[in-house]
């Protein structure tokens, strides 16, 4: 007579593959508002954009060049901070 004991819990390493499910992945595919190189302001200061990404929640990612701050002129800053020039 075989007696079955219930799973309480289970690694997912032990467990074949079939049994485990797909892992989402996202891909966010919207436009960027900042161009690489285009002028931006950053807390009233104007700024240059050197780089661009994205976040793992889909947030925008700049890294942007300062003009007037001679001690740290590279920022990494999110793209809700960042205004156009007008």
């Amino acid at each position: 007579m075989t007696i079955h004991a219930p799973i309480s819990h289970a690694h997912r390493s032990l467990l074949p593959r079939s049994l485990l499910g797909r892992r989402v992945v996202r891909n966010y595919v919207s436009a960027y508002r900042f161009a690489v190189g285009q002028t931006v302001i950053f807390a009233s200061t104007p700024a240059i954009v050197l780089e661009r990404s994205r976040s793992a929640k889909g947030r925008e990612l700049y890294k942007i060049f300062l003009f007037d701050k001679g001690d740290r002129p590279y920022r990494h800053v999110f793209g809700s901070v960042l205004q156009p020039v007008s």
